[in-house]
């Protein structure tokens, strides 16, 4: 038998177990999980229980946190099958910072009838606390009663209260809301009427459920005039209207 050959398998072996390595440590990465709330991922290089946590983002960037502040590590591998975590016991992983979009459906309730409305807003998240952004909607107070549709523009300051996967939330919002020139019912037999927007402002307090889902009610305030024309009675008039309304809605945030 050549004894020879020996070495020889025994360095291709030793070469392939370390491809293997390589690749599986490429394939993977380190995910970690700190108590404020806040996710990082990429590779740990030094960890020590009582002193600090070092890793390399996948940018490349050098990362070092106290150790005290380490929730939970989880590697993540490539073909890993995600399990089935029940929602209660999933961490916090909300992003407290960085671009949102929250797009909203809502229930316009009211004594003097009621309406639907839609509204989407984007803007940015400075932290958990307070996040300002641009919105937009269309509406209508009175879909039934010949109301002419409202087109919101404002201004948003949104927030989250608490670090945890349900949270209180509130949301701010003023401007102007467009109204349509002429309603459904504008020109009646004998007369017509003509609309312009104006003022408008909401509030809005509720729950976020998850990172992507919120239920919520408020108040809506919406500011309208109406001039209107009977050409049997030869007489015209204006009208100031403010819409008061209960908000009911449910959204979907990005």
């Amino acid at each position: 038998m050549d004894h020879s050959k020996y070495p020889i398998v025994f360095v291709l072996l030793l070469c392939a177990g370390s491809i293997g390595a390589q690749t599986q440590k490429g394939d993977c990465h380190d995910v970690v999980y700190l108590k404020g709330g806040s996710v990082l991922r990429g590779t740990i290089l030094e960890y020590i229980a009582d002193s600090n946590l070092v890793m390399s983002s996948w940018s490349g960037a050098r990362l070092q946190v106290p150790s005290s502040t380490v929730k939970r590590i989880v590697q993540q591998c490539k073909g890993d099958k995600k399990a089935n975590v029940p929602f209660s016991q999933r961490p916090y992983s909300f992003k407290e910072t960085g671009w949102y979009h929250a797009t909203r459906f809502t229930v316009l309730a009211g004594e003097s009838g009621t309406g639907v409305g839609f509204q989407h807003s984007t803007g940015f998240k400075l932290n958990r606390y307070a996040g300002i952004g641009l919105g937009v909607g269309v509406e209508n107070f009175g879909p039934y009663d010949g109301v002419t549709a409202t087109y919101p523009i404002f201004v948003e300051l949104r927030g989250y209260l608490l670090p945890k996967k349900i949270t209180p939330f509130y949301a701010l919002g003023a401007g102007i809301g467009l109204a349509k020139k002429y309603s459904d019912n504008s020109t009646w037999e004998g007369g017509s009427e003509r609309w312009k927007g104006g003022w408008m402002a909401q509030g809005q307090i509720g729950y976020r459920i998850g990172n992507n889902a919120f239920v919520h009610l408020g108040i809506r305030l919406q500011h309208k005039t109406r001039y209107w024309i009977n050409d049997w009675w030869g007489i015209r008039g204006t009208d100031k209207i403010l819409h008061k309304r209960l908000e009911i809605g449910i959204g979907l945030l990005l």
